[in-house]
C-alpha cells in the first residue's frame, strides 16, 4: 500500500485541478503496479502542490536554476517505523495548466505524466544520458498507456 500526503500551498489547485488527489493517487498506484516495486514496509510519498513562484525558489535553491519548473523530486528512501519514505514531489499548478495547453494535452493527463515523472525520480530513475532518458521515457509511456483506464484522465 502507498500512503500519499498532500500539502497544498496554492489555491489554484482546488480551482483549476479540483480532482488532483484522485488523479495523483491513481497515477502513483499505477506506477507501483507496472514496475512491480515491492517493499516489506508501507510506502509513503509526500506531494507539495504549489505555484510557479514557490517552485522557482526551490529550483533555484536546489538546482541553481532561476526559473519555475513543472516538477521537482527530493528522494529520501528512508525506513522509519515500518514505513519506507520515498521522498517528496513538488508540482506547480501553473506549469501543469500552461504546459498542458501548449502541448495540447488534457490537464489531468499532463498531471499524471508529471506525477509519474516525479515519482520515478524518487525511485532512482534519471535522464542524464540518452540511455537513461530512453529507459525512463519508455516506463513513463507504459504507465500512461495503462492510465487511460482510469477516470483521472477523463476528467
Amino acid at each position: 500500500m502507498v500512503e500519499i500526503s498532500y500539502n497544498i500551498k496554492s489555491p489554484e489547485w482546488n480551482k483549476n485541478l479540483p480532482s488532483y488527489k484522485k488523479c495523483i493517487s491513481n497515477s502513483v498506484n499505477q506506477i507501483f503496479k507496472i514496475i512491480k516495486f515491492s517493499s516489506n514496509n508501507e510506502i509513503s510519498i509526500s506531494f507539495l502542490l504549489t505555484s510557479n513562484s514557490e517552485i522557482k525558489l526551490l529550483n533555484q535553491k536546489y538546482r541553481n536554476k532561476n526559473k519555475p519548473t513543472n516538477v521537482l523530486s527530493f528522494p529520501m528512501n528512508e525506513k522509519i517505523e515500518n514505513k519506507n519514505y520515498l521522498g517528496d514531489v513538488v508540482i506547480s499548478c501553473e506549469k501543469i495548466i500552461d504546459e498542458s495547453y501548449e502541448q495540447n494535452i488534457k490537464k489531468y493527463k499532463y498531471l499524471s505524466k508529471m506525477t509519474i515523472h516525479g515519482v520515478l525520480h524518487l525511485l532512482g530513475y534519471k535522464h542524464d544520458t540518452e540511455s537513461q532518458f530512453n529507459k525512463m521515457n519508455s516506463i513513463e509511456k507504459n504507465i500512461l498507456k495503462e492510465m487511460y483506464k482510469y477516470i483521472c484522465l477523463k476528467i
